[in-house]
């Protein structure tokens, strides 16, 4: 006898579930180990929040109470395509960050704002990656954790002690006595016509003489004025060429054409 009650199997319904189990991920334990090897240089740095770090271990744990830590990611320029940096980044970030986290510092264009609780924020100048007048610079801002994320190497990124740096010395006039590797002269430190001109040419001191922050705040303060100051360098240092080749067609100019006599 029929059972009226049966139904026939629907084929929508079926390719509905089929959908639902191919769109649904199945769960692995996965082994996080390092895929790219020196690909990346990284820096890590724990503060107490008194003026005083150290470097410390790539755990990307964050700090207590007063205690912040800074991880600095410097990716390499080259002809490298952003899905290849973004591998990069999930080699040395992951675990603990997610695939948004790694998205927001890798991508290109201007961003600021919120991705999983953090605050993130990016800046980028056009141009190929492989380029000197290239600038990029991400940050992921925790309450007591930075991330940052840089194209290339970024010049005066370390700190010194308070007293250390050139900035806070008494200078002194170098004289034709001076005897070469003498550090004072007369109760001040000797300062070379070259190291003023550089001074006084970038409008701060080549060495990484920063103070010490006493804050996360004042970490971010610092990460975006060092990258001010390298796009001013590139800056003046674009000019100069410009000045230099200025130059150079104005004394082609003035040549007196050749004879060949």
């Amino acid at each position: 006898m029929m059972d009226l009650n049966h139904e026939e199997p629907n084929g929508e319904s079926e390719e509905l579930d089929k959908e639902q189990s191919i769109g649904t991920p199945l769960k692995e334990t996965l082994l996080y180990r390092t895929h790219f090897p020196g690909a990346v240089r990284q820096k890590a740095y724990r503060f107490d929040g008194l003026g005083n770090y150290i470097t410390k271990e790539w755990d990307l744990t964050e700090g207590r109470r007063k205690e912040f830590c800074w991880y600095h990611v410097e990716l390499p320029k080259g002809n490298q395509k952003l899905p290849l940096y973004a591998q990069y980044l999930i080699d040395v970030l992951c675990p603990p960050l997610k695939l948004q986290d790694i998205l927001s510092l890798v991508s290109n264009g201007p961003y600021c704002g919120q991705v999983d609780g953090a605050l993130v924020f990016r800046v980028n100048s056009p141009g190929p990656n492989s380029s000197n007048f290239t600038i990029k610079i991400a940050a992921r801002l925790t309450e007591n954790s930075l991330i940052t994320v840089s194209l290339g190497r970024v010049p005066r990124l370390g700190f010194s002690p308070v007293g250390q740096s050139l900035l806070s010395e008494i200078p002194s006039v170098e004289s034709p006595s001076f005897v070469r590797g003498e550090e004072k002269e007369g109760g001040g430190i000797v300062i070379r016509e070259h190291v003023l001109e550089f001074l006084l040419t970038m409008n701060h001191s080549e060495e990484a003489d920063n103070p010490v922050p006493r804050t996360i705040s004042n970490l971010v303060v610092h990460v975006i004025d060092t990258h001010v100051d390298q796009l001013q360098d590139i800056v003046t240092n674009f000019e100069m060429e410009l000045d230099a080749v200025e130059l150079e067609l104005d004394k082609g100019i003035l040549l007196p054409p050749n004879n060949g006599s």
